[in-house]
């Protein structure tokens, strides 16, 4: 069972005082203890509990809560008790975590070897102390022994008053707070988006930001999720960016996503039209008209194409009207790239398949 669950919050604030000649240790960064019930079971839940607090921090802006930067530092106490006891077994402390993984393996590692010397009738050998995590070995190991209360500073810090924070204050503080991750994971829900839409979007406050920005202006709220997480979020994968640097506005995406609604471009071109939004900058409208992408919608002159197409193909019209009728791709393929990828895919595939299985 894990009994503890304590982290350092290094907020990113600067410290104005007096102090100027003195050195102490980390003076001017702000340090903030977060310290949980012993109500964590297992290395998994306690590392997606430091999860939230970071996204926590990094919503409300008091931190950007990188572990490998030291912003961010989980300790972890442990203990287990046979099915039955009532007390806690004897608490064993696991210093400066740096990563969720690491977290997690350290908490169940612990666990595993405190029960097996219950179960060996070494209980005597689980003494009060502080452990490391060897990420190498993936085990912990004995950094020091802690005795007794004195070992672990509690008593009163006669140099430091304390603080009495009234009910009106803390709630002029609640009524200020931004949309944090479950209340807008909860909207993103009822917005009728999957759970993986919703952990994704809501994971980034910069992502969460952009999307609610784009559907602000009134684009539709799957279209608009499936751009962000598919070949925008792969653009940013690949170039090693996020999502405030690169050169496609909210605003470009919603104006990107009409415009294939209304049928002005196909999606194919849409593709291409984003990925240079996305390097380049621009307008949809602009890229448009520059590029001359305006899909093709006239019957007649799709059909020419199909005409064409056809007829340049007899061995593969022969073979479709043969059976192979997974040739249908062939065709419409050969007419996208007649029409340079502007005929509308919904009526090119009407034609085609009329003329296809017209009898000769």
């Amino acid at each position: 069972m894990v009994s503890r669950f304590a982290m350092n919050l290094r907020w990113m604030l600067i410290f104005f005082g007096f102090l100027m000649q003195v050195d102490l240790n980390r003076a001017g960064v702000p340090l903030l203890e977060i310290v949980s019930e012993p109500d964590i079971r297992t290395g998994i839940e306690a590392a997606e509990y430091a999860s939230e607090l970071q996204r926590l921090v990094r919503y409300l802006g008091v931190s950007n809560g990188n572990m490998q930067e030291g912003s961010l530092r989980c300790d972890v106490n442990i203990s287990v008790r046979p099915t039955g006891q009532l007390e806690f077994g004897t608490k064993v402390e696991i210093k400066n975590l740096n990563s969720f993984s690491s977290v997690s393996r350290a908490i169940d590692y612990e666990i595993s070897r405190q029960v097996q010397l219950h179960s060996q009738g070494q209980v005597d050998q689980i003494v009060q102390e502080t452990r490391l995590w060897e990420e190498g070995a993936q085990k912990t190991v004995t950094m020091r022994k802690k005795e007794g209360l004195a070992d672990y500073r509690y008593f009163p810090e006669p140099d430091l008053p304390g603080v009495t924070l009234t009910e009106e204050y803390v709630d002029s503080i609640r009524e200020s707070l931004p949309e944090l991750p479950e209340d807008k994971r909860r909207r993103y829900e009822k917005m009728g988006l999957s759970m993986q839409d919703v952990l994704f979007l809501a994971n980034d406050i910069n992502i969460a930001d952009f999307f609610d920005t784009t559907i602000a202006g009134g684009a539709d709220v799957k279209l608009a999720a499936n751009w962000i997480m598919g070949d925008i979020a792969a653009y940013m994968k690949n170039e090693k960016v996020n999502i405030n640097e690169i050169k496609l506005t909210p605003q470009e995406l919603g104006e990107l996503i009409a415009s294939i609604k209304d049928g002005t471009i196909s999606g194919k071109i849409g593709k291409e039209i984003l990925f240079e939004l996305i390097a380049k900058g621009g307008t949809v409208k602009g890229l448009i008209k520059e590029k001359d992408l305006v899909q093709i919608v006239d019957t007649a002159e799709i059909e020419k194409m199909v005409d064409k197409v056809i007829a340049d193909s007899p061995k593969q019209l022969e073979q479709y009207r043969g059976g192979k009728t997974k040739l249908q791709g062939y065709f419409a393929g050969q007419v996208m790239k007649e029409s340079k990828g502007k005929a509308n895919p919904k009526l090119l595939n009407k034609i085609l398949l009329e003329k296809l299985n017209a009898k000769s």
